[in-house]
């Protein structure tokens, strides 16, 4: 048994078994991560789906799109607000996340269009029309058809190359096209 410096051969075996566990473990996730980026940008969806944060309305997204043939083939955001999220000088930091994520999208998935759904009695449009908020189901429409109407100018100057369509859900899950 060797004795150098003190230490048993016993535990110089372990010390390095530790040393060549850990230097697997480092390897093994360097190599994960230098192959996500490649695999990522390798990926294609359809669309990106950019919903509101609205917990009664989550599961009855997810059968919107999946109904739209587009099950395992959008990527998904969720803002508050939604199409507001875009453009409202209320939201700002939502603002740079709705365009941001749109890039990132394009970037690694390649989508072909984007997908906003908005929904009635939307607490972020409450909050940014204050009294001008219109409850009533053609006024409430109008304001977020408006809304959308920006978005998808804004959209068609800054990614010309995507499609867009924006629906407007009612609380039962049911949704319309508005734009």
């Amino acid at each position: 048994m060797c004795t150098c410096n003190g230490a048993s051969a016993t535990a110089g075996a372990t010390n390095k078994n530790v040393n060549r566990r850990a230097l697997g473990k480092f390897l093994a996730g360097a190599a994960g991560s230098a192959a996500l980026p490649q695999a990522a940008r390798a990926a294609t969806v359809t669309a990106l789906a950019i919903t509101c944060i609205d917990y009664r309305l989550v599961d009855d997204a997810v059968r919107f799109f999946d109904a739209k043939k587009l099950t395992n083939d959008y990527d998904q955001v969720s803002l508050a607000g939604a199409s507001l999220a875009a453009v409202s000088d209320k939201f700002p930091s939502s603002n740079a996340a709705f365009w941001d994520q749109i890039g990132i999208a394009k970037t690694l998935h390649h989508i072909k269009k984007v997908i906003v759904v908005d929904h009635r009695d939307f607490g972020a449009f409450k909050v940014a029309f204050g009294k001008d908020y219109k409850s009533d189901a053609p006024g409430e429409t109008n304001q977020h058809k408006t809304v959308m109407e920006q978005v998808k100018a804004k959209l068609a100057k800054t990614h010309p190359d995507l499609a867009a369509e924006f629906y407007l859900m009612a609380l039962d899950g049911t949704a319309e096209r508005v734009v």
